[in-house]
């Protein structure tokens, strides 16, 4: 991830990561990056706790961009 952030030449801080796993938050958070948990199972939505936001549906994804903590 960091690696993608550099050939970029973003700040992780600048970047989102939209994730459907536990790994994918935790990968994010560890490079300094904001987390939005993809549920896009039934009851995955309360794996995502660590998450930044947890969205249920791709169409959510430009409400959950609004949100002040990413």
């Amino acid at each position: 991830m960091l690696a993608a952030i550099r050939e970029l030449d973003a700040e992780p801080a600048e970047c989102v990561l939209v994730g459907d796993s536990v790994s994918d938050i935790e990968a994010a958070h560890a490079a300094g990056v904001a987390a939005i948990g993809y549920a896009n199972k039934p009851g995955k939505r309360e794996r995502f706790a660590a998450a930044d936001v947890v969205i249920d549906s791709m169409a959510e994804l430009v409400t959950a961009f609004a949100v002040d903590e990413l």
